[in-house]
């Protein structure tokens, strides 16, 4: 089992919408409390450009969208952690998508909840890192 990098100050915070993104007020105060507390931490934070969109029926954006934002948040070397800003109902869509061999050469931290647990077994078991 690989286990990525532990984080430490400084480090790039990645923030992404593999599946559903925030698109009510409530959901983008939350999401810029928890920014807000990420960079009191002592990190930077990275949002891609579907976190804070939604089609309102469990999409940030196209399949194709959602999975090139989260392999370039993956190929980014500044990245050290990726953190869901949602769940929803369409992540396996994506799976097709991603580049495991890439991932597997830039192992990072990922956390979601909910239908994120389709991505969080795919990098334990395909590509052998801790999630």
């Amino acid at each position: 089992m690989i286990y990525p990098h532990f984080l430490k100050k400084g480090d790039t915070i990645g923030i992404t919408a593999p599946s559903d993104g925030n698109r009510k007020p409530m959901d983008f105060a939350r999401l810029d409390l928890a920014e807000e507390r990420i960079r009191e931490g002592g990190f930077r934070v990275l949002e891609t450009e579907n976190v804070r969109q939604s089609d309102g029926r469990g999409r940030s954006s196209t399949r194709e969208q959602r999975a090139l934002q989260l392999m370039g948040l993956f190929e980014n070397p500044e990245v050290k952690y990726i953190f869901s800003a949602k769940g929803g109902d369409f992540l396996m869509e994506v799976l097709p998508l991603l580049d495991l061999d890439v991932i597997r050469r830039n192992p990072k931290w990922f956390q979601g909840f909910s239908d994120n647990t389709g991505l969080t077994y795919t990098l334990d078991v395909n590509c052998h890192t801790a999630t």
